[in-house]
């Protein structure tokens, strides 16, 4: 069976993730004015509950069938011997979970009067377990996963514009989310057996997999304690809208993130199949991610602190914009999760060592909520951001520290990071320049934008930037053909 190569993914992925903040921005407009920071907050507050039960239905299994089945994915007896096996570990999971949800509905008076919201959100769970979206990204079939991804995005989009018409909508809304985000694992019922005809069997092997899998668990855990431990923190200590204000800014921030992800995610199956397979080609992958991890979210960065107030208001409107503060503090925050996501994802889990990382996890995810506890009251929005980023940096430095066993950060190459790190500088500038004398809001945001690409692009051609000098390289190639 042959694959595609590592940079259509990354190309394929990319548009996927731009299409992810595509549709938000089509989205939050209309959203965060039809449904008001209060009905944004209940959403909000709802998902931040559900998020911790997904996890658990999740069970970390996206993650380990990725790793270990693009081992043995030209095995095909192995092959579908596995994944029988993850998807009936996956289906049971899902079952404790929703038994979980609903004892802690039970107990907790907070949390039960947001139940509607919270079991149409759960619906995810069931969604993801049948869907074995793993499959497509063992054997890299991006194409489909973008292709299907946008396909669902402009159902949820009509849908959306039907259905959600006012502040009362909010269990539409939920539904319809759900819809965008987990309903194409609907389609992947049939289309994945092209790949692998799994069923579902009481011989799943918990024996070999119930380590790594509960070590993979507790890491996701973790991580979503200290991501989503603000959110919900927020919501025992404040009203509805300041949690939908700041909720607002944490999305961006999350959208963006993902984005710059897409480059970590398309690269795991390729890392996973290196390690086994070319071990020497390891170090020549990891330096090709890095660099175009730092090409990308340097300047995004850059864009947030210089359009964070902008950025808001053409997203979400006036109502939103006292979060811009918490956006740009958020901005610091991208650079630690980005570069933490990529000594986690292609260094210990790609060496199945994801012991360390739930150490570093366990630690992030015990600070951010000491801090919380701490800050929270006295510093509201804020506090829950700096919580994050402080969080993010421990992370990031444990990561990194656990990974030198396996692979050195200092052979990385540091160069490109010069001429994007002046780029960037410049693309503050010129955000700066564009919010002194540009006063309409949309205007402003595509003229930063356009001489941001401009100044961006000039700095890494005038500087050759090996990724820059690939491209064109390429090019020539192709004009002599």
């Amino acid at each position: 069976m042959t694959y595609k190569s590592l940079k259509i993914n990354v190309v394929l992925n990319g548009i996927k993730q731009c299409c992810a903040i595509l549709f938000p921005l089509i989205t939050f407009p209309y959203i965060s004015r039809v449904l008001g920071s209060d009905g944004f907050g209940k959403y909000s507050f709802s998902y931040s509950v559900v998020s911790y039960f997904l996890l658990i239905g999740a069970l970390g299994i996206n993650t380990y069938a990725i790793r270990e089945g693009a081992k043995i994915r030209d095995e095909k007896k192995r092959i579908t011997k596995f994944a029988s096996q993850m998807f009936s570990i996956n289906i049971c999971s899902v079952m404790i979970s929703y038994i979980l949800l609903v004892i802690v509905m039970f107990l907790s008076i907070k949390i039960r009067s947001y139940a509607p919201y919270i079991l149409l959100q759960s619906v995810s769970m069931i969604l993801t377990a049948v869907g074995t979206d793993w499959i497509n990204s063992i054997y890299e079939d991006f194409l489909y996963i973008t292709l299907r991804y946008i396909f669902m995005q402009i159902i949820a989009l009509v849908l959306m514009f039907i259905f959600v018409k006012s502040s009362n909508d909010v269990p539409a809304y939920c539904l319809i989310s759900v819809l965008a985000s987990s309903g194409g694992n609907l389609l992947n019922i049939f289309y994945v057996r092209k790949y692998v005809k799994y069923r579902f069997t009481l011989h799943m092997n918990i024996k070999k997999h119930i380590v790594p899998l509960m070590v993979l668990f507790a890491n996701s855990i973790a991580i979503t304690i200290y991501v989503n431990s603000d959110i919900t923190m927020l919501g025992f200590y404040f009203d509805d809208i300041t949690v939908g204000i700041y909720s607002f800014s944490s999305k961006i921030y999350n959208i963006l993130k993902q984005l710059i992800y897409a480059i970590i995610v398309v690269s795991i199956p390729r890392i996973a199949y290196v390690v086994k397979n070319c071990r020497e080609k390891y170090d020549v992958y990891m330096n090709k991610i890095f660099m175009a991890l730092i090409t990308f979210l340097l300047p995004i960065i850059a864009g947030m602190v210089g359009m964070s107030s902008t950025i808001i208001q053409v997203a979400g409107g006036k109502e939103y914009v006292t979060g811009s503060g918490v956006l740009q503090v958020l901005s610091i925050a991208l650079f630690f999760a980005i570069v933490g996501a990529l000594f986690t994802n292609c260094v210990l889990i790609v060496f199945n060592d994801e012991k360390e990382c739930l150490k570093a996890t366990i630690m992030s995810a015990i600070i951010n909520i000491v801090l919380n506890i701490i800050l929270l009251p006295y510093l509201g929005m804020i506090g829950a951001a700096i919580t994050t980023v402080i969080s993010e940096i421990v992370n990031c430095i444990m990561q990194i520290i656990f990974s030198i066993k396996f692979y050195s950060w200092r052979k990385l190459n540091f160069k490109p990071l010069r001429c994007c790190l002046i780029g960037g500088g410049l693309i503050v500038i010129v955000c700066v320049i564009c919010n002194t004398f540009i006063d309409n809001i949309y205007f402003r945001m595509s003229v930063a934008i356009l001489f941001s690409v401009i100044v961006y692009g000039t700095v890494l051609i005038l500087m050759k930037h090996s990724l820059v000098m690939e491209v064109v390289y390429q090019l020539k190639r192709l004009k002599k053909r």
